[in-house]
């Protein structure tokens, strides 16, 4: 197949997982797909990039779209957007998501360097609802103290759990005053206490800087409001919290940071989610090997919610070393 072929191979299967909760997005998805069947100077600068090779490749394209709107760059794309979504939710003509779409269209030949520019970003779909599989895990380990140590911790938002609110059948758990509120599954998880709390990134996202989360927002279609308003509530709190994340290769900062805690009755906790799929097989072999090497050294455990590709649903596991 062409790079075109698998590019738009690829948006068509996005647009279709959106086409119900995101109906203008999945258009926008739709119609690019069609660009790069038919060539022209859309399809050229999304074929010149290599990432139209990868299965994310859709989500970096609608980021790209999305940034032009949250940046200003793109003001009618916002407007008829706005005008499409409305139609959408009232189940009127999609004539307004043509126009939409030709706005997009626009935008995209316009700023063709910013195009570019998401599609060399990792995809960081860093939403706090993803928290609730840490926290089914910290449950089923029942550590009354843990040190949490987070893989491709992007901005942090995980490493604070404790600072949100956490709705399960029947119970709550977490700062009962927290501006975050969201669901879990499972049993209620019992009286811990994070006692300490670090984590690395390639790309790591200062919450405190607005094009940072400029750039976690453009990961969320523009339709999805619940996931955007919970993303905003999060990066305000992550903010004052001041929680920090180094630049740092996953497998040399593990190296570095798993040494025994002071308190030998904190149990430490490695947690990754949508990590690992980006690692090269050296790279998991590095990480497996380090955490073996200090099992025998303290309590450790590991909880994953992660993915075998990019393209499987994602599953928890939690791994007890020691």
């Amino acid at each position: 197949m062409t790079a075109a072929a698998i590019g738009a191979s690829t948006l068509r299967t996005l647009s279709v997982r959106l086409r119900t909760s995101a109906p203008v997005s999945a258009r926008i998805l739709s119609e690019l797909a069609s660009e790069l069947d038919k060539g022209g100077p859309v399809a050229d600068l999304l074929c010149s990039h290599s990432a139209v090779h990868s299965p994310l490749f859709g989500v970096q394209a609608l980021a790209g779209v999305r940034l032009l709107m949250l940046s200003g760059k793109a003001p009618e794309l916002s407007q008829r957007f706005t005008s499409a979504h409305a139609a959408a939710m009232a189940g009127e003509s999609d004539s307004t998501a043509l126009l939409a779409w030709l706005a997009a269209r626009r935008a995209i030949v316009e700023n063709a360097g910013e195009i570019l520019a998401a599609l060399d970003r990792t995809v960081q779909q860093h939403q706090p609802k993803t928290a609730a599989f840490l926290l089914r895990g910290l449950t089923m380990i029942g550590a009354p103290k843990v040190r949490l140590l987070e893989l491709g911790a992007c901005a942090g938002l995980n490493l604070i759990l404790d600072h949100y609110r956490w709705f399960g059948l029947g119970w709550e758990w977490g700062d009962k005053d927290s501006p975050v509120r969201l669901a879990a599954v499972g049993p209620q998880p019992p009286n811990l206490e994070i006692v300490g709390r670090a984590g690395c990134d390639l790309q790591p996202r200062d919450p405190a800087d607005p094009k940072h989360a400029m750039i976690l927002h453009s990961f969320i279609p523009p339709e999805h409001d619940a996931l955007r308003w919970d993303l905003d509530d999060a990066i305000e709190l992550a903010t004052k919290v001041g929680v920090k994340v180094a630049r740092s290769p996953a497998g040399r900062w593990l190296r570095e940071n798993l040494v025994p805690p002071d308190d030998r009755g904190t149990y430490t906790v490695i947690w990754h989610s949508s990590f690992w799929a980006y690692l090269t097989e050296d790279e998991r072999n590095e990480i497996e090997t380090t955490l073996t090497a200090a099992a025998g050294s303290m309590p450790l455990a590991r909880v994953a919610y992660e993915s075998t590709d990019f393209r499987s649903n994602p599953r928890l596991t939690v791994t007890i070393y020691s």
